[in-house]
């Protein structure tokens, strides 16, 4: 019996060895790269507990997802215990990201220590990882969802037909986690075309017939997801929250204007910095890059002698890879899209570092310009401080949340403490936070914590006036009194009743009351 237990026990260390041994060099730096790098930059919110709305609402169960189209989202997020618990996620985060840097590394041809460490760096510290972990309860899933898009789009274009059909599947089963990832897929197809177009070594109807393969994956994949997701929707269909119940229904007409919103937000964000993410003068540092990436394609085709119809396709490939990072906006016509949705966008700055070492000196790729060598600079540089830009844009947020949460404990404490020591309060009363719902200015004490502007990290006001701000009384500060918020329908009666009308605005004398048996704070008019 031991000898079969030792048999067993060697086969399966000789099958893991055999296995490491075959993961080129570059990918399992690429993997430790965004592991450590990943873990330095949201460690702070990893050690920490952060909330907000939805993760208030969902803390301690899994059942959101089915009305939103996201079927399988329930089932993945028990996986991580069914508890919104920020070290076992972030680290089943940082798995799901390393991974996904590798095949992204992949795709794009990055080999180089330094190339990949640059594209390990941004896709970890990118601005939307950050906006998700304010979700924490849903971040493991959401990432889940990113790796099964990615590696769809890796299989589609490796492996053949046999590939399109894994990626069909995969890339359903990502979309049923989360829809907004499915442009991480269709942006990554585009650009692994758009180097094989360079290559030179297919036909332009092997190339035309590829391509044609991975948009038959992709729309064969939005139409199963589709089916599935009116399948799981409960018997009211799908929300119209975000947009979801028209996903998919595009009118022709409209494409033009939704085109120009997926271009425009490369101009908002990286230009014109609206959400404050990047150092100030980055601008002219992804300007430099953008020329020199395009004095450096113009100069691939010429040496290529790729003719006119490669370079036709090239081009376009060139100008859909940006859409295919943006095309959340196509998808969701009619809903807004929050800065989590555009993780996919983060693609736009690899897209130079993957031409730059198509381009380096090199056996197989000869190449002894000056173009390469400055390009490489401008590179390492504008890439360089973009990573330690979203670095500093993450842990500000991190900062911010964590101010939000001690804040709002001060706040309520003395909330909690008016409303216990109010004449004819008895433990177990109802309490009406009238007007919680509206925010005045007393609420953004700390406005300099405010620079970056990312959905789903709260401040204090953010986390006082939404309708869980119930659920932060009981969870973080220990009042088990049943509390109606502000837009509750016993709110609403309550401020009907003459009594309340003639209360004071809180926090002054007679602003908390016993009425009607129960405890009626008026927070506005």
């Amino acid at each position: 019996m031991k000898r079969t237990e030792d048999f067993y026990l060697r086969s399966a260390e000789e099958l893991g060895e055999t296995l490491l041994r075959r993961v080129p060099k570059h990918i399992r730096f690429t993997f430790l790269s965004a592991l450590i790098l990943g873990f330095f930059t949201h460690s702070y919110a990893f050690l920490n507990k952060f909330t907000n709305h939805d993760d208030l609402n969902q803390m301690f169960y899994a059942s959101y997802g089915a009305a939103s189209g996201r079927w399988l989202l329930p089932s993945v997020l028990r996986l991580d215990g069914n508890v919104s618990m920020p070290w076992l996620i972030g680290v089943l985060s940082l798995l799901f990201l390393a991974l996904t840097a590798c095949l992204t590394v992949s795709l794009l041809r990055i080999r180089t220590p330094l190339g990949c460490g640059l594209a390990a760096a941004l896709l970890v510290s990118f601005p939307a990882v950050t906006a998700t972990f304010g979700y924490m309860f849903t971040a493991s899933g959401y990432y889940f969802s990113l790796f099964l898009a990615v590696l769809a789009a890796w299989a589609a274009c490796r492996r053949g037909w046999r590939g399109s059909v894994l990626g069909v599947i995969l890339l359903t089963l990502s979309m049923g986690v989360y829809q907004a990832y499915l442009p991480a897929a269709a942006v990554l197809m585009v650009g692994s075309l758009l180097l094989e177009t360079l290559d030179g070594e297919r036909t332009f109807r092997q190339l035309l017939g590829k391509g044609a393969r991975l948009v038959l994956t992709l729309g064969a994949s939005v139409t199963a997801y589709l089916l599935a997701a009116r399948l799981a929707a409960p018997s009211g269909g799908l929300t119209d929250y975000e947009g979801i119940a028209d996903m998919g229904k595009v009118s022709l007409s409209r494409l033009p204007r939704l085109a120009y919103y997926a271009f425009r937000k490369y101009r908002l964000f990286f230009w014109g910095n609206d959400w404050n993410c990047h150092i100030p003068f980055l601008r002219w540092g992804f300007l430099l890059a953008a020329l020199g990436s395009l004095c450096l394609g113009a100069a691939l085709l010429r040496r290529r002698r790729s003719g006119p119809a490669r370079t036709g396709l090239a081009l376009a490939l060139a100008v859909l890879y940006p859409l295919a990072g943006t095309f959340i906006y196509v998808m969701v016509p009619d809903g807004y899209v929050h800065i989590h949705m555009l993780y996919p966008m983060v693609s736009i700055l690899l897209l130079p570092l993957a031409l730059l070492e198509y381009a380096a000196p090199g056996e197989e790729r000869p190449w002894n310009g000056l173009l390469p060598r400055i390009m490489s600079w401008i590179l390492v540089v504008t890439l360089g401080l973009a990573a330690y830009s979203y670095w500093l844009t993450d842990n500000n947020a991190y900062l911010k949340a964590d101010f939000a949460m001690r804040q709002c404990s001060a706040w309520s404490n003395r909330l909690i403490a008016r409303i216990e020591d109010c004449e004819g309060y008895k433990p177990g009363m109802k309490v009406v936070l009238l007007g919680s719902n509206e925010r005045e200015e007393a609420l953004s004490p700390t406005p300099e914590l405010d620079l970056a502007r990312l959905v789903g990290i709260y401040d204090l006001g953010d986390l006082r006036t939404y309708f869980t701000y119930q659920h932060f009384l009981r969870y973080f500060l220990a009042f088990t009194d049943p509390v109606y918020t502000g837009d509750s329908e016993t709110a609403a009666l309550y401020a009907e009743k003459p009594e309340v009308r003639a209360m004071p605005l809180y926090p002054r004398q007679g602003s908390v009351k016993v009425v009607d048996g129960a405890v009626a704070v008026k927070l506005n008019g």
